[in-house]
């Protein structure tokens, strides 16, 4: 069924190419540049094969039309793709301008989300990271890239803790949009829990099993062989509430009580709930909104960024590596592929890196990738980056990447002055593939 609502704005059925550092320009359909074939050069000679990670220089539509003559989609499509594209709130950063006429930040967000399709795998799910700005259109746009059943959820993430006197109301979060071609109920069942906080267990009543958590013993809905009753250690007498049906046939709880599985609150007069120890635990269902304390903050990730480039100005919104490593563990698993259209800074690289995924990532202002995404990149393989998630999963070193430099259609690439220098020291192997370390889980 054809959807009756669409978002519709100006030049919509015009092509839209990259032009210059930020900017973009429409073209005709018959404009000659569109059958211009795409140049692109590995910096560092590179395979680009079914088990490389790569950081392309370029803009995300043309990296993705030269990486698809690759083999780098060989070894399996994309599992995972994180984007944190501009913004668009009409103010300007150190890395980059975030004032686009909204007819091309449309344009502009639907052409890759619309690339992206080929080569995602059946299981994929997007994550499209934006703040008030444009949300409500993007999900428009994404509505109409993927069909209103792939939407799965809008995450909530806690960006910030101070409180700005001087706005209206102190803005304090993002939102990730999350979609899933194959719909919210398939992808479900690919996707990963997570880990629950042992911390967080108890050992309420001296058990010499160690700590445990806990659950209602009971069920929703009406089972006959699941309805009888229950005596506390008091001496109170329990049926199941209303609606529903205790966890297990009243056989099942005889054994679970004699093995001390079964624990009474308050003080033996409360209803029973299951003992639940470490080797049992399911993980849990993610929330919609995400913590600071659990997911860090844009300066938690500004300050793992002073730490390793103090002599350079950061960025203003960083995102942290513990959002990125919660998204890709929902979202994969090792070896699976990952994909970043807006490297900034290689945070979703870095984090992917860490966690034994594959991945590529595009990043168009080339300076940027001299300052941060490249030499970012090369200390997590080297073992030398100490911040992040880096301690948590004991990561310390390993792996290579290959690099990659894709020509626009339409004008060309912000090239720095330093290029040279860098291309020499990838071409003399000094810097991207040190000698490989063992990788940590």
């Amino acid at each position: 069924m054809v959807d009756a609502v669409e978002l519709v704005w100006p030049n919509k059925d015009l092509p839209l190419l990259a032009s210059g550092l930020t900017s973009y320009e429409w073209v005709q359909p018959t404009d000659r540049r569109l059958s211009k074939p795409l140049k692109s050069a590995a910096i560092y000679p590179g395979n680009f094969g079914p088990t490389s990670n790569v950081l392309a220089i370029g803009d995300g539509l043309d990296a993705l039309e030269s990486l698809q003559q690759t083999h780098v989609f060989d070894g399996g499509k994309v599992r995972l793709v994180y984007i944190d594209p501009p913004f668009n709130t009409g103010k300007s950063f150190n890395q980059y301008g975030d004032n686009l006429a909204r007819p091309m930040w449309l344009s502009m967000l639907r052409d890759r989300l619309a690339a992206l399709k080929p080569v995602l795998h059946d299981d994929a799910s997007i994550w499209v990271h934006l703040d008030d700005s444009e949300v409500h259109r993007a999900r428009a746009v994404m509505d109409e890239v993927f069909g209103e059943r792939a939407f799965v959820a809008s995450v909530v993430w806690q960006k910030r803790t101070t409180r700005d006197s001087r706005a209206a109301f102190s803005s304090n979060h993002d939102t990730i949009l999350v979609y899933a071609p194959s719909g919210p109920r398939a992808w479900k069942a690919s996707r990963n829990l997570l880990n629950k906080d042992e911390a967080l267990m108890q050992n309420r009543d001296d058990d010499p099993r160690g700590p445990w958590s806990d659950a209602p013993f009971t069920a929703p809905g009406f089972r006959k062989a699941q309805q009888y009753d229950i005596v506390t250690p008091t001496g109170v007498i329990l049926r199941p509430p209303r609606s529903r049906s205790w966890y297990a046939t009243e056989k099942t709880f005889q054994d679970l009580l004699t093995d001390d599985r079964i624990w009474f609150p308050k003080g033996g007069n409360g209803s029973p709930r299951i003992k639940l120890f470490a080797n049992q635990l399911r993980g849990l269902v993610p929330f919609t909104v995400w913590g600071s304390s659990d997911v860090g903050t844009n300066d938690d990730a500004k300050r793992h960024l002073q730490e390793l480039f103090p002599d350079v100005s950061v960025f203003d919104t960083p995102k942290p590596e513990e959002l990125l490593e919660r998204i890709i563990h929902i979202a994969t698993k090792p070896g699976e592929l990952v994909l970043d259209l807006f490297a900034g800074s290689g945070t979703t690289a870095a984090v992917a890196h860490k966690m034994g995924r594959r991945w590529i990532t595009v990043e168009r202002n080339t300076q940027t990738v001299l300052d941060f995404t490249f030499p970012r990149l090369q200390r997590v393989v080297q073992g030398s980056d100490l911040g992040g998630i880096t301690k948590q999963i004991q990561w310390n070193g390993g792996g290579e990447f290959d690099l990659m430099h894709v020509s626009p259609r339409i004008g060309t690439l912000s090239v720095s002055h330093r290029a040279p220098t860098i291309t020499r020291e990838i071409a003399n192997k000094r810097t991207v593939r040190p000698r490989t370390k063992r990788k940590a889980g």
